[in-house]
């Protein structure tokens, strides 16, 4: 299969795709694991232990909400 002209910027744009969202899946893997490990820790206190449950849900809603908005918007790398 010959190359095309069309190629390589779907090529660039994958690239930068996985580029803008790794950092924002390790942020919120990291955070996940740490919040949700405080709150094991304080189970007998709710409110705390609740709190820390939601701050650990919170990035990966945003991850996934980024994730879903990079898959509509065209990301051009300058």
């Amino acid at each position: 299969m010959a190359a095309t002209p069309q190629d390589p910027p779907r090529r660039k744009r994958l690239l930068s795709f996985k580029t803008a969202l790794t950092p924002i899946y390790l942020l919120a893997l990291v955070n996940a694991i740490v919040c949700w490990t405080l709150s094991w820790v304080f189970w007998d206190r709710f409110e705390f232990s609740a709190t820390l449950f939601g701050l650990g849900c919170f990035p990966i809603v945003v991850a996934v909400c980024a994730y879903l908005y990079l898959l509509t918007k065209k990301v051009e790398r300058k």
